[in-house]
């Protein structure tokens, strides 16, 4: 096997399938890199047995053949590289990847072991790239991190009125984005991993469309030349529904970017600002953002704000506040709650489209 290929193209074929290999795994071929070249295109393949990602890249002067590479090492090797050509030529038990007067040769990986492709090729939906990239950014940070919640780690997928809704919670917080494209029909529901859609998430910067394909047991999204494909997780996922308030008659419209920069600055005086409650109180004469730390003393802000309904006291992780105001993206926010210890929703101004609920925190 010997092929030439653009240092960029390929090292951003070999940096995109990498980020699905592992080097955790009992299978050592899964922290590998499974190149097949068939005339003038590379398949380059890097997965963990759940996550697959593939692209598949021009090449010239090549030579038939597969073979598997150390994906960390590889794409490390790749990227360091001169720009311009490099050449990459399978030896017996070795490779030579080559660039300019640069010259490395690395060990190649056992052939046998490599799991097969089991993701869909063609007859997906097309949504825009831009569109599920904002989706994403919005609602995977609200998945949880920690493994021994089982589905609680991905992203409901569904259909909801001909639309097509993510969800995504971790018991403290909850966030429902809906895309205007009719991907599934009404009522199906699918959990994907969080881990993969945060990768899918990095692929979709350049793309202008991704083709979305979801089976019983996989998700298939495409774009262009790569593709990733993520086993689904099972479980029943919690009831979303029942937690959005119908209509909290108490409200407050506010600056996104002031009252981020007032989180910013109000927590400086605590030591664990995560730790440390950050209090809201909103009243007709305006807002008020406070952290008492016994430590670093206290810290208090008054904003302007649109105010309906009855002044109120709140309190909040001031990480998982900010995380929600700043996922809305417009100019302005809603803040709308019935009482103190009740679910905090949270909405871009005029724009139904994102929700984001948060749990307060006991005074």
């Amino acid at each position: 096997m010997k092929f030439r290929c653009e240092r960029d193209i390929l090292a951003d074929a070999f940096g995109a399938a990498s980020r699905a290999a592992t080097g955790r795994a009992t299978n050592p071929t899964l922290s590998c890199l499974r190149l097949v070249l068939a005339g003038d295109s590379l398949r380059v393949t890097g997965t963990d047995g759940d996550l697959t990602i593939e692209a598949v890249v021009p090449v010239a002067d090549g030579k038939d053949g597969v073979v598997l590479l150390p994906a960390k090492l590889a794409s490390e090797v790749v990227r360091s590289l001169p720009s311009g050509a490099v050449t990459i030529e399978v030896g017996d038990d070795k490779v030579q990847i080559s660039a300019s007067r640069v010259n490395f040769s690395v060990p190649t990986g056992a052939e046998g072991d490599f799991p097969k492709w089991s993701g869909s090729v063609g007859g997906g939906v097309s949504v825009p790239a831009a569109t599920l990239s904002d989706a994403l950014k919005q609602v995977v940070r609200a998945a949880s991190t920690d493994d021994a919640r089982g589905v609680l780690t991905g992203v409901l997928i569904t259909g909801v009125d001909k639309k097509l809704r993510l969800v995504a919670t971790d018991s403290y917080r909850l966030a429902i984005r809906d895309i205007d494209a009719a991907v599934l029909p009404d009522g199906a529901k699918f959990v994907v991993p969080a881990r993969a859609l945060g990768e899918l998430q990095r692929l979709l910067g350049n793309a202008e469309t991704v083709s979305i394909n979801i089976t019983e047991n996989d998700a298939t999204f495409e774009m262009g030349a790569t593709r990733l494909v993520t086993r689904l997780l099972s479980g029943t996922f919690a009831d979303y529904q029942r937690l959005i308030p119908p209509s909290p008659p108490n409200s407050l419209t506010i600056s996104r970017d002031s009252v981020l920069e007032s989180i910013r600055r109000v927590k400086l005086v605590a030591r664990d600002p995560i730790g440390t409650p950050l209090r809201i109180r909103i009243a007709p004469d305006g807002v008020v953002l406070r952290m008492v730390s016994q430590d670093s003393g206290e810290a208090h802000e008054q904003l302007d704000g649109e105010m309906s309904g009855n002044e109120i006291e709140m309190s909040f992780n001031n990480e998982l506040l900010a995380a929600g105001i700043e996922a809305c993206g417009a100019e302005l926010v809603t803040i709308q709650t019935s009482e103190p210890g009740k679910l905090a929703v949270i909405r871009p101004k005029d724009d139904p489209s994102y929700t984001y609920l948060l749990m307060p925190l006991r005074s």
